[in-house]
């Protein structure tokens, strides 16, 4: 090995050691400001198997470098290196960035103005999937919807592709066009986009009836809670007196944006926990300042995710608010963006955050306190065609705990179809027997868990109204939630 190969390796170590060791301090600045938890160190076997392990890296560059049938560079095998330590954490939502220009797109996504369709995406089992269009922007308006996977952008095929690489295909400059395809349910759906300035405007407002302050929340941006406090404020001057908050289909954004907004409206207490290694190492509260005494509903759906999350968490488990829609998303991971000495930085979950009573939220989301599903997040064809399927309730039986047959199948199919969590088995299992349960309770019918004749007739018709599209506003979230306000 030469002189000059042997410094060029060395080199290369020496990041990756001052990387390591600039993510530790940062880790340590950010706990050390609660004041609580624990911080991580490396014991010294371990220090010391990573040296042997970075000396035996060392010298696999060197081969490779030597030996490869073509020409590559120490930094692509540096690149490579860093690139696949992020990658066997087999984490979505962790990344590596060669470059700070490729780390900005992160940092811009939830704070910045960019060209775009407007659409919050991320990597899902080898897929480039739809956490939620953004409200007000060319995606929201072609009718892409959360759950949509994207397949092709311009005709192209995007398996295989990262989710930064799809995002700056969807990019471009301003008033351009951009196709894109996606997978809805196995039928695959093109829409022609034209590109617009993403300049997210976050909170919108009006005053509804019965004096109904109504605020949609569409992502956390910076100055997310001076907007929701000045529109509280502009509603309460108009006569509001009760609220119903909209984060349907907020992707999320800052977490600290969201514990302020529900530290307005919430009582003293927990917001969130933020868990590492199975431990709480950090505890977000209300102080207990807020408007204490206002009525609210939240609405909720699948595209709900992460600091929209924490709201609904925080809120419902303060029981500041009654949550309506459907279970949310289920990303309940904490990232940071973190610079490295070599010019490239990473995105890395960091923590884990938890409701007040600290229950998790990744990969299961908040469930409601009323489950509706909306008109609008399913394409009228499609439910209409789902309802005509479903088994008919005609049996003289009234299925309990236990029992098997064609009642049985036929709620449970209506039941998925409204929202609930239960599988079309045919059998009154556990599952089922609580999501008759929650039924019957949002109906105001007798809460026992047997599907009697009251209760069949009633989940058949909360069906066919959900099929058909007989509600008067076509919301059935937002009506649910104006009813809730109106008691």
């Amino acid at each position: 090995m030469s002189p000059n190969t042997a410094r060029a390796v060395a080199k290369v170590i020496a990041i990756i050691l001052v990387a390591a060791l600039v993510i530790t301090s940062f880790s340590f600045v950010f706990l050390l400001g609660t004041g609580k938890g624990a911080v991580y160190g490396a014991t010294t076997t371990e220090t010391q198997f990573l040296d042997r392990q970075l000396n035996y890296l060392k010298e696999l560059m060197i081969d490779v470098s030597e030996n490869y049938k073509d020409e590559v560079t120490f930094q692509t095998l540096i690149d490579g290196a860093f690139r696949g330590t992020i990658e066997s954490l087999k984490d979505p939502y962790s990344i590596y960035y060669a470059s700070s220009e490729e780390a900005e797109q992160f940092v811009e996504s939830v704070s910045g103005e960019f060209s775009g369709i407007g659409v919050s995406i991320e990597s899902y089992n080898g897929q480039v999937r739809v956490v939620a269009p953004l409200a007000g922007t060319p995606a929201e308006k072609a009718g892409i919807l959360a759950g949509d996977v994207i397949v092709k952008v311009d005709g192209n095929s995007v398996a295989g592709l990262t989710v930064d690489q799809v995002v700056a295909k969807l990019k471009g400059e301003t008033g351009t066009k951009v196709s894109v395809t996606v997978d809805r349910g196995g039928t695959q759906i093109t829409f022609s986009l034209v590109r617009e300035v993403i300049k997210t405007v976050s909170v919108t407002w009006q005053l509804k009836e019965g004096n109904v302050g109504y605020i949609r929340i569409a992502q956390f941006d910076k100055d997310t809670h001076l907007e929701f406090k000045n529109a509280k404020l502009q509603l309460i001057a108009q006569g509001a007196d009760r609220f119903l908050v909209d984060v349907r289909n907020n992707p999320g954004g800052y977490t600290a944006v969201a514990a302020d907004i529900a530290s307005q409206m919430m009582p003293k207490g927990p917001i969130t926990h933020f868990a590492q290694k199975g431990s709480i190492v950090e505890t977000v509260t209300a102080d207990g300042t807020g408007d204490l005494d206002l009525p609210v509903v939240l609405l909720v759906n699948e595209g709900t995710a992460s600091a929209a999350e924490i709201l609904a968490g925080a809120w419902q488990d303060s029981e500041t608010a009654l949550i309506v829609g459907v279970t949310t998303y289920g990303k309940g991971v904490a990232q940071q963006v973190l610079e490295l000495p070599n010019g490239g930085s990473m995105k890395l979950s960091s923590f884990y955050f938890l409701t007040p009573l600290e229950h998790t939220i990744d990969k299961t989301g908040i469930s409601p306190d009323f489950t509706i599903q909306n008109l609008q997040t399913v394409a009228s064809a499609e439910i209409k065609a789902s309802y005509l399927g479903f088994a008919p309730m005609a049996e003289t039986t009234k299925p309990k705990a236990g029992d098997t047959g064609l009642n049985v199948y036929g709620a449970q199919q209506r039941l998925k179809f409204l929202g609930y969590k239960t599988a079309a088995t045919g059998t009154m299992d556990a599952t089922t027997v609580t999501a008759v349960k929650a039924f019957q309770k949002e109906a105001g019918l007798y809460s026992y868990g047997v599907l009697d004749y009251s209760t069949m007739n009633a989940i058949d018709r909360a069906a066919a109204t959900l099929a058909t599209g007989s509600a008067e506003s076509g919301d059935l979230q937002m009506d649910k939630g104006l009813e809730l306000l109106k008691q």
